[in-house]
């Protein structure tokens, strides 16, 4: 399972518990890793619980079939860049996305599973 961003940061406010959502399959895309150590955290320990989930997944860099996803994600929808490179390394990874903004993704096809934490 690939994590978005905001799934890193629910992690550090303690919305969301590692136990329920992490597993030996999760990972996350290298663009995940640069928004959630670039968010302005108020609470230090807040960016301290992220570096550390950080550290201790695996992340994905991007690959050139990533790129070549997300430049044909980028072509055919209006999407942000963070969000076609996370959607596009869990559909070259095969493997599902762990989102709160399901609506965001939802308008890339149905090429990747979306799972948002709090509804399922």
């Amino acid at each position: 399972m690939i994590f978005d961003t905001n799934i890193l940061i629910y992690l550090s406010k303690n919305i969301l518990k590692p136990e329920d959502i992490v597993s030996d399959q999760t990972a996350i895309s290298i663009i995940t890793k640069i928004e959630a150590l670039g968010y302005p955290f108020k609470n230090p320990e807040e960016f301290e619980i992220i570096s550390a989930i950080c550290s201790a997944l695996p992340v994905i860099p991007v690959t050139d079939a990533i790129a070549e996803a997300t430049i044909n994600l980028r072509r055919k929808y209006r999407v942000k860049l963070p969000d076609a490179l996370i959607y596009a390394t869990a559909l070259v990874e095969n493997k599902p996305l762990l989102t709160n903004n399901v609506a965001d993704f939802e308008l890339l096809g149905n090429g990747v599973k979306l799972i948002n934490p709090f509804t399922s």
